[in-house]
């Protein structure tokens, strides 16, 4: 009984530190590469995926990254940050799906606000909130994106965590209660 208890209680102590948040860091020399590149990515414990940039207007869309964190540039684009000289935005997808817990800008100031996007879809339009907390939303994707003249700020780092799987869990749990009691039953026959 005392090794069935111990391993529940490791099973349990194991699933809690894989639940754990994990923050990218999207600074230079952190968790992403992109500085002058059209598509970057990132990788960081478990999570790991791609940077997209965009800006509107003609010419290519190129990911700037300081120690400050990330920005968008391009044809006739004098800021390195998401400004709203001309509408800019990146995106972040998830080689797999994640929990989204909050994104943290740099360079933010009282004229800032985001428009935040969860897997395609608007969930805050020019939000002025540093960090921004997505709620704990299941997504694959999301977007920040700047469209306000006076926007100048870059994306730091955000923090995202892996989507649980209860439902394995508690059949781990299961086998370990069903192997206890077929243990305790061999010694009560024996």
């Amino acid at each position: 009984m005392k090794k069935l208890l111990a391993s529940v209680a490791f099973v349990g102590l194991t699933a809690t530190a894989a639940n754990a948040a994990t923050v990218v860091d999207l600074t230079t020399g952190g968790d992403a590469v992109g500085h002058g590149l059209q598509l970057g990515s990132f990788s960081s414990g478990t999570v790991s995926g791609t940077i997209d940039p965009w800006r509107a207007g003609w010419g290519n869309d190129y990911l700037t990254q300081n120690s400050y964190g990330m920005g968008v540039k391009g044809w006739g684009d004098t800021s390195w940050q998401l400004d709203g000289f001309v509408d800019e935005s990146i995106t972040f997808t998830f080689d797999r799906a994640v929990r989204l817990v909050s994104v943290s800008f740099s360079h933010w100031d009282w004229n800032d606000d985001a428009d935040v996007y969860v897997n395609g879809s608007m969930v805050a339009n020019e939000s002025p909130n540093n960090p921004y907390y997505f709620g704990n939303v299941v997504a694959t994707s999301f977007t920040i994106g700047a469209d306000g003249h006076f926007d100048s700020f870059r994306i730091k780092s955000f923090t995202v965590a892996p989507v649980p799987l209860p439902a394995a869990g508690f059949l781990l749990l299961g086998g370990l209660a069903g192997l206890g009691a077929l243990s305790r039953k061999r010694k009560k026959a024996a």
